[in-house]
């Protein structure tokens, strides 16, 4: 860290360090700024944002990481307010969320579904995306016996125990091992599903327990229900976006950072091209340590044994995404939904196509479309180890088997996220708890925030970095 980067701070009053410059970081800095406090905040890379970031595709700026947060998760809606971003927000054209690959066919994701699970075994069998037998024995989640588990258990686990093997993998799966980059029969369903592990606790049956909370809240975990193609969903969004990207909200927080609206508060000092390597470094024993686990483990190692050990347990994995621009008439057809999910029982390298020109009426003209094809999961590196044209050719082969591209991409970009997800295994919230206690006991002016801990997402590190900052403000300067 340069010197002129660490200026002499020894002479004023409660002064934090917050290490790490993602999302998590940056609201920690925030809310410890609005409290009176003296901030710095010292990020290793060149840039903010973390996993939120926008870049160029052809002449237009598009999302390189989340294109969205959940809008009924109070934190991010809240925080575009206070950055007055509230009224820029909108929501995705199409409500039906995917497509489902099998046998080379696009086939709709099942109404009624939720986190993959479905709820109408009548859609489910119109559906074509499972078999008679398949569904037969999804439909014994009914009558079978309460599924009972002592300790923290897998997703995957579960879902066979309540549904079988093939909606499972079929339906569960793609959606929600894709999201998380994570092989769900080793994703914690405690952890990584607070909401239905919940349910199972409470009701013998999945699907009824499901049923019962769609009626009771709308079903805020995430459903799928019928749609008119190109036209606003009247039910209340799901998702939010912003015009010019997330990364917006990077942004407006820097500048108020760096330019408080109140003129009370000090200005945050932001520290780019500075990672820490030592907590001596800081010169404060206030710190929110809101960078990946791996680091905060390094960091804690000399200070914390148990803490450090417990962090380094959390296994990262790495995502590639490739982003097509093509004229219009080079895609057949151009869906009428937001994108398409490939399981991976398939065996593809893609694992999801968002079409972000029809997700989003911002990304929308009357002659490009916008693709973007992920691929990488916890079981599968071959994307890591391709070079990017490599995994361009292999991610656009898999995009053939159900689209037919007939001319060259107009715009291609990729980005890579290194060691970007962690996983949350079974076990992991106690493994966390274990962490957080073994720091309270020893430096409880050191808070842990970010997307290892407590939720990923862009509203969980919103509130991780708020409770980490909050907690540092109750515990004093030591």
């Amino acid at each position: 860290m340069s010197s002129n980067n660490s200026p002499n701070h020894t002479t004023e009053p409660n002064r934090i360090a917050v290490v790490g410059g993602g999302i998590a970081g940056l609201v920690a800095a925030y809310e410890l700024q609005t409290a009176g406090a003296i901030v710095d905040v010292y990020e290793a890379s060149h840039r903010w944002g973390g996993k939120i970031q926008t870049t160029p595709v052809g002449d237009r700026m598009v999302d390189a990481g989340p294109d969205t947060f959940l809008a009924r998760a109070a934190e991010g809606v809240e925080l575009c307010r206070k950055l007055d971003l509230a009224d820029e927000l909108v929501a995705p054209v199409a409500a039906v969320p995917a497509y489902i690959h099998r046998d080379s066919k696009l086939l709709p994701l099942p109404s009624g579904t939720i986190l993959g699970i479905p709820t109408d075994f009548d859609a489910v069998a119109a559906s074509g995306l499972v078999s008679s037998e398949g569904l037969a024995r999804a439909r014994q989640d009914l009558v079978l016996p309460e599924t009972t588990y002592t300790d923290d258990c897998s997703l995957g686990w579960y879902c066979r125990q309540r549904l079988g093997d093939e909606v499972t993998m079929r339906l569960v799966d793609p959606l929600l091992g894709g999201i998380n980059a994570s092989n769900i029969d080793n994703l914690s369903l405690e952890s990584a599903f607070p909401a239905l592990a919940t349910i199972a606790k409470t009701t013998k049956s999945l699907v009824e327990g499901l049923r019962a909370h769609q009626k009771s809240v709308g079903a805020t975990l995430g459903s799928t229900k019928p749609t008119t193609a190109g036209k606003p969903s009247t039910a209340p969004p799901v998702f939010y976006s912003l015009p010019g990207g997330v990364a917006r909200i990077i942004d407006r927080l820097v500048e108020r950072l760096e330019h408080p609206a109140n003129p009370n508060f000090t200005p945050v000092r932001l520290h780019l091209d500075s990672p820490i390597s030592d907590l001596r470094q800081l010169d404060t024993q206030q710190i929110v340590l809101a960078c990946p686990a791996p680091v905060s483990s390094r960091l804690l190692k000399s200070i914390n044994q148990e803490a450090s050990q417990q962090l380094a347990t959390i296994d990262y994995t790495s995502v590639s995404q490739v982003t097509f621009e093509f004229n219009r008439s080079a895609t057949d057809p151009v869906l009428d939904a937001s994108g398409i999910l490939f399981p991976r029982v398939d065996g593809l390298v893609a694992t999801a196509a968002t079409w972000l020109s029809t997700k989003w009426d911002h990304y929308n003209t009357a002659d490009k479309v916008l693709i973007r094809v992920s691929s990488g999961r916890a079981d599968d590196l071959r994307s890591a180890t391709m070079t990017d044209d490599e995994l361009i050719a292999q991610l656009l082969e898999d995009l053939g088997t159900v689209i037919n591209i007939n001319q060259p991409a107009t715009a291609v970009r990729v980005q890579r996220w290194v060691g970007a997800f962690p996983a949350y295994t079974p076990g992991h919230t106690d493994r966390i708890q274990h962490a957080k206690s073994a720091l309270q006991d020893s430096h409880p002016t050191i808070r842990l925030a970010g997307a290892a801990y407590d939720g990923i997402g862009i509203p969980a590190c919103i509130r991780s970095g708020q409770r980490s900052a909050q907690e540092l403000l109750q515990a004093g300067p030591g």
